[in-house]
């Protein structure tokens, strides 16, 4: 999968046209934020600071882009935390908080009762195959993981 950046083709600007685009960015910035609600705001600021802390971490805001297993499930639940959303990633995320943390990812508020909401969500969603797809998620939560130490920048310092 190709991300954004692997077809882009960085330009040599003058650094008047680039501060230039800085400020019509923090413009923008400033009308969107306007719009928003406190609660909206709140979740687009939780999101870049995820983003923030997992590039210092990990290299990128995106540890599906990093090519961890699960990568995706803890992107998108750290996402949905932010955002407030009660889904099965979120859910995932929520349960594997305390290892994801002791690994050196960001995961700040979490859902109550995850283990049992999130089979629950999979009974209603994957009927007869909810005990496969819950097992499954769990495998890969922890082959994530077990993999975090292996991409953090800073392994040489936590070195398991």
């Amino acid at each position: 999968m190709l991300t954004p950046l692997a077809y882009t083709t960085p330009v040599n600007l003058p650094n008047e046209v680039r501060e230039q685009f800085r400020r019509y960015g923090q413009t923008g910035g400033r009308r969107r934020a306007a719009t928003m609600s406190p609660e909206a705001r709140r979740a687009v600021a939780r999101r870049a600071a995820f983003a923030r802390w997992n590039r210092h971490r990990f290299g990128s805001a995106s540890f599906e882009a990093i090519g961890l297993p699960g990568g995706r499930i803890v992107d998108s639940g750290l996402s949905d935390l932010a955002d407030g959303r009660t889904t099965a990633d979120s859910l995932a995320v929520s349960l594997a908080a305390p290892r994801l943390r002791r690994e050196g990812v960001a995961v700040s508020a979490i859902l109550d009762d995850p283990e049992h909401r999130l089979y629950r969500l999979l009974c209603e969603t994957e009927g007869e195959l909810a005990h496969v797809r819950y097992n499954a998620v769990l495998r890969q939560l922890v082959s994530f993981a077990d993999a975090c130490p292996l991409v953090r920048l800073d392994r040489e310092h936590h070195a398991p």
